[in-house]
């Protein structure tokens, strides 16, 4: 038996499995970047009790502080350990190994193309990359919140939905800034965003700073125009970077894409998406992914062999 694990800040997949399949799933808390030693987080939440395992394949969006101690560790009860990231897990899933274009859309953003050569883009976390992610489109929400909240723009309803998601505003930061799931938290208002940018049904009421919401049936509202302009522009920019991954691809040639995560399960963002992307690489055939990033993980630690993958995957054996 395998041990694939799909490791995002959002939350954490272990599945047991045989011969390249899933047989058994276990969800955890995610991986924060302010939680102390990433490697000690992902030993805590895999624990101990799995038995003899032929290998363990992880795919993470965390940056290990000691992959090597994690490996280490790992080596203790499974023959080998795979350490990847989560895009070549999302791309192995969504493609069996074959060629194309993977998008992975959550709290972060990055794609990896593969084809004549291998091609990652973006990806580089919440500081100064993950364009288009379910951070990005928060965090610009958020902001749109705060001025209107503090009177450089007029007050909308960002401003009105941050308030019922994360009571008073004036204090927010104080309790946010200190956080260590913040980045989470952040990535959680742009399902608000996203509701705003669409015809909603509902209307909110506060259930405490979570970033969670209480729904009631109500009066429908208009789309608003500062969210829908937020949600576009994380199209334009989600597409940009498979756009950028597909020149891994000869000029002219098809260009298989996928995507994974839950960010573009959203109609209005992945429609905005699949236009953008339409305009700027004409040549991509959209199509949904054969699996996810666990079922990537399960068949890499299933291979016998060197895979295309190998120069972004950390191998130890005893």
């Amino acid at each position: 038996m395998d041990l694939a694990i799909d490791g995002g800040q959002t939350g954490l997949r272990i599945g047991l499995a045989e011969s390249g399949r899933i047989q058994e799933i276990r969800e955890l808390p995610g991986l924060s970047y302010a939680e102390g030693s990433p490697a000690e987080a992902v030993l805590e939440r895999i624990g101990t009790g799995w038995g003899p395992l032929g290998t363990v394949c992880l795919g993470l969006t965390t940056i290990l502080d000691d992959p090597g101690k994690l490996a280490g560790r790992l080596l203790s009860m499974a023959r080998r350990v795979l350490i990847t990231t989560d895009v070549v897990t999302s791309h192995a899933g969504a493609f069996a190994g074959g060629d194309g274009v993977v998008l992975a859309a959550g709290t972060g953003a990055i794609a990896l193309g593969v084809g004549d050569g291998i091609r990652q883009v973006d990806g580089w976390g919440y500081l100064y990359g993950d364009a288009g992610s379910g951070f990005w489109i928060g965090r610009r929400g958020l902001d749109a919140a705060f001025r209107g909240f503090d009177g450089r723009a007029e007050a909308g309803p960002l401003t009105e939905r941050a308030q019922a998601v994360f009571g008073d505003l004036a204090g927010l930061p104080a309790r946010l800034y200190l956080a260590p799931d913040a980045v989470a938290r952040i990535a959680r208002f742009a399902v608000h965003v996203l509701e705003l940018a669409g015809d909603s049904g509902s209307v909110v009421e506060p259930s405490g700073d979570a970033g969670g919401v209480v729904a009631r049936a109500g009066d429908r509202c208009r789309p608003d125009p500062t969210a829908r302009a937020i949600v576009e522009e994380a199209a334009r920019e989600l597409a940009g970077t498979v756009a950028a991954a597909a020149r891994c691809f000869a000029k002219g040639a098809a260009v298989p894409v996928a995507w994974t995560g839950r960010l573009l399960r959203d109609p209005g963002l992945h429609a905005a998406f699949e236009a953008e992307l339409a305009r700027l690489l004409p040549q991509a055939n959209l199509r949904p992914p054969k699996g996810d990033s666990l079922a990537g993980a399960a068949l890499l630690a299933a291979s016998t062999g060197p895979s295309r993958y190998q120069p972004m995957i950390r191998t130890a054996e005893r």
